[in-house]
């Protein structure tokens, strides 16, 4: 783990908005260049963030990656690098930007992986997968 759970910039991670992302969620929305995805399609059935580690958990209740991730919640939009250890992203870091707001996460990426997302809408240039998770009410099951 991240010695004092530093950001990206090395400046450290507002432990209370840390506090605010952790937890379990479940994916209620997501879009690839801007069209619709189901839900159903993803391999996700709860992103698990906790003391600045996440695991993916798969529809059977497996954890199919995770890692770490870091919080810039001085950037605007505010940033999210994913920083995958085990299971098919580990050794890639993914560049993300992320809203939060109340009990709804939603994060953005570049699923070519070269660039951080400027805003969450898509770009020409960019192949982004937005996902939009709710905060689950109850205990994974």
């Amino acid at each position: 783990m991240f010695e004092n759970c530093l950001s990206g910039q090395g400046s450290p991670i507002n432990t209370d908005l840390q506090r605010g992302l952790e937890g379990a969620w479940v994916p209620i929305a997501a879009t690839v260049a801007g069209q619709d995805l189901r839900v159903g399609e993803l391999r996700v059935k709860y992103l698990v963030l906790d003391a600045g580690g996440y695991s993916i958990i798969d529809r059977s209740n497996h954890v199919v990656d995770s890692g770490e991730y870091l919080l810039n919640d001085a950037a605007s939009p505010q940033t999210l690098d994913i920083v995958g250890r085990d299971g098919p992203n580990a050794g890639r870091t993914m560049l993300a930007i992320y809203e939060l707001q109340g009990d709804r996460l939603t994060v953005c990426y570049d699923l070519d992986g070269t660039a951080r997302p400027i805003d969450m809408q898509p770009q020409d240039d960019q192949l982004l997968l937005s996902i939009t998770y709710a905060r689950a009410l109850t205990l994974l099951s």
